[in-house]
């Protein structure tokens, strides 16, 4: 199902076959300073035991050096950091030396990661960093310019703001980034979602809708059928005629061998698109898996009865 999703996973406004799949976050981090020596590897082999655990549990932090103050970076603040990584590090932000960054414009596969320890840090604070893969980095705020809560921008400035993500996020599909991809389209539609009323105008449902549908294309793409499911399924509650919507609810729904859903929403997109191929040739998959199904299960009541 993940070939077909990419056969058909062109995101709206430019996204291109070969490349539409963290709540937002992505994946995956000493809290030393730079003399300090550096580890060699990414493994550590017990984390302590006095650790915090993000509450979605995508890392666990260790205080090394507490900071002052209340304040903590949130999205788009200028942050002065030192982020300590080992060669090869799949990160976008600058690393093993002293850096300003925007918090949440790292496009690597583990700067969503960072960027959530850095929103529980206060300045001055210096943290070991690990990922569920036992992956380790530290992380030193020494210290952020603040930036305006999305609450606090006004509608045409989070549209506008919504918009340069969803752009940024199709070029990251197209590229191959997938994961960061759906980080940027999750930013969007927090925004997007913050910036309208309910219900939203036609053009604001449209862009909310194709949103909802390109997360989706990504989810689908990093194996999370459920997630793409429920994100097709508001996008057509937005835009009922979204197709391409419907068409990865199918992809997804057969993921989950939820194979009668299926098999209503490649119909449906035929329905409205009789020449879409690639809906044909996944209701005919879904039909067949269908009939070997129902083959086994006629062969096993057979057997109890026999």
């Amino acid at each position: 199902m993940e070939a077909a999703a990419v056969a058909n996973g062109k995101a709206e406004g430019g996204g291109a076959a070969n490349g539409m799949s963290g709540v937002g976050r992505g994946a995956e981090p000493w809290g030393a300073g730079p003399e300090e020596d550096q580890r060699e590897n990414l493994e550590v082999p017990n984390q302590p035991a006095d650790a915090w655990v993000a509450p979605d549990g995508a890392f666990t932090k260790q205080v090394l050096r507490p900071g002052a103050g209340l304040d903590k970076p949130t999205l788009g603040a200028l942050c002065q950091v030192f982020l300590e990584a080992p060669p090869g590090a799949p990160l976008g932000y600058p690393t093993n030396r002293w850096a300003q960054l925007e918090l949440g414009e790292g496009d690597g596969a583990w700067d969503g990661l960072v960027d959530a320890c850095l929103e529980t840090m206060v300045p001055g604070e210096r943290a070991e960093l690990w990922a569920p893969g036992r992956a380790v980095l530290g992380l030193h705020l020494a210290s952020f310019a603040p930036v305006p809560e999305p609450w606090q921008l006004d509608p045409a400035e989070k549209w506008a703001l919504a918009l340069r993500h969803k752009e940024r996020g199709s070029e990251l599909y197209r590229a191959g980034e997938v994961g960061a991809a759906a980080r940027r389209y999750a930013r969007a539609l927090q925004l997007a979602m913050a910036a309208g009323p309910a219900p939203p105008a036609p053009e604001h449902a449209r862009l909310r809708a194709d949103l909802h549908a390109n997360l989706a294309a990504c989810q689908l793409r990093l194996a999370q059928p459920a997630h793409a499911a429920r994100n097709c399924t508001k996008a057509l509650t937005l835009r009922p005629q979204h197709t391409k919507a419907r068409y990865r609810r199918g992809l997804a729904r057969a993921a989950m061998n939820d194979l009668e859903g299926a098999g209503e929403d490649f119909r449906a997109v035929l329905a409205a698109q009789p020449g879409n191929t690639a809906a044909r040739r996944e209701l005919e998959r879904v039909g067949q898996r269908a009939r070997e199904r129902d083959a086994r299960l006629a062969r096993a009541m057979s057997k109890l009865f026999s």
